[in-house]
């Protein structure tokens, strides 16, 4: 990371973090001695940035990022994924010409989000009221930007309680896995995995270690069906439950897209599905489908950070295969604590999702004792 003139300045990166120190802290904090690790380029692997503007005396603007309580000013950030680092030089330079002061007035972020396929979301964060007019400016940034780069580009503006899209506020993200394409449809301000390349070897490492079953498939926190995809091709049939209306119908566009007919996507959060998978309550979302109709032997959970708890983790006591992807080993060792009771690891593996930080991803299978 020596080529980059931020290297521990910005906040984007942490100087005294490495994989092998990652590794050893994390298998050391959950006991663990038997586990596969991934790990790829420790450079333009990042599909997502949000970056802060400043304006300066004479009216030109600079890209941002926050370390602790300072904004440092960056030019470019070389974790980003190709297509945004050749963008944001050209995006800068295009916004700082006279003709284009009246869009970046009182622009205050900028977010951008890429795919392998040279596709990019840019949303543009303001604080003054946006208009439709906006639109029009928006149109004519596209066809520059076009013009200059081999990329798809699709644009957002935000304000207060206000979201202007031009054509769409999406991208289509294509990952191969065990040589297969699988289509996914990642919607601006939901959840996405952000290193594409890492996120194809977590769902092929599942893949290469789970059986084919007979059995059904529950999943918690599916997201817009990011493991649901290609998983549902070793399982009868599939529910797959998440609280985000955008990622549900993300999930449903990805059923069709990619062809699949064994799952059913139910918006439901973690407390909804335990309720509803107990008969506890009724759900008016899960009309037409019968819960009776489901033989549940495994189940795939990928919580937020705060991880599972208790609660949770004693429901999924009752599943023979428990399939656990973790972005937060401090969450996952006490949820471990408890599924252990009831489970034994089968497979255990660590993920850098994000190199040169601190941060480690990890997968865990457990069967039932």
């Amino acid at each position: 990371m020596k080529e980059c003139q931020y290297y521990g300045i910005c906040g984007g990166c942490s100087p005294q973090s490495s994989l092998e120190i990652k590794i050893k802290n994390a298998s050391e904090l959950l006991k663990i001695q038997d586990f596969e690790v991934f790990s790829l380029e420790s450079r333009s692997f990042r599909a997502r940035c949000e970056l802060g503007i400043f304006h300066d005396s004479l009216e030109n603007l600079h890209y941002t990022m926050r370390s602790n309580k300072d904004f440092i000013k960056i030019e470019n950030c070389i974790n980003l994924l190709p297509s945004i680092q050749e963008t944001l030089p050209k995006l800068l330079f295009v916004l700082n010409q006279k003709e284009w002061r009246d869009f970046s007035f009182k622009l205050f972020a900028l977010e951008a989000l890429a795919t392998q396929n040279k596709e990019i979301l840019l949303t543009f964060i303001y604080h003054k009221p946006l208009k439709e007019e906006w639109k029009n400016k928006a149109l004519a940034l596209k066809n520059t930007l076009s013009s200059l780069l081999p990329f798809t580009f699709h644009i957002i503006g935000r304000s207060r309680g206000v979201k202007l899209a031009l054509e769409q506020d999406f991208v289509i993200e294509k990952l191969e896995i065990l040589g297969k394409e699988y289509f996914y449809r990642y919607d601006e301000g939901a959840f996405t995995q952000p290193n594409p390349k890492i996120n194809e070897k977590m769902i092929e490492w599942i893949l290469n270690n789970i059986e084919k079953s007979k059995g059904d498939l529950l999943e918690m926190y599916c997201g817009c069906g990011n493991f649901t995809i290609p998983l549902s091709q070793k399982f009868s049939q599939v529910l797959a439950t998440e609280i985000s209306k955008a990622s549900i119908q993300a999930a449903k566009f990805a059923t069709e897209a990619n062809k699949v007919s064994n799952i059913r996507f139910v918006r439901l959060s973690g407390d909804e599905c335990i309720e509803a998978i107990k008969r506890l309550r009724e759900f008016k979302r899960l009309k037409g489908i019968c819960l009776d109709d489901f033989n549940f032997q495994s189940v795939l959970v990928d919580p937020p950070r705060a991880g599972l708890g208790s609660k949770v983790c004693e429901f999924l006591s009752q599943f023979k295969k428990i399939i656990y992807i973790s972005c937060n080993v401090a969450s996952l060792k006490e949820d471990l604590e408890i599924l252990q009771k009831t489970h034994k690891i089968h497979k255990f593996a660590f993920f850098d999702q994000f190199p040169n930080t601190n941060h480690i991803e990890s997968g865990v299978i457990l069967h039932k004792i």
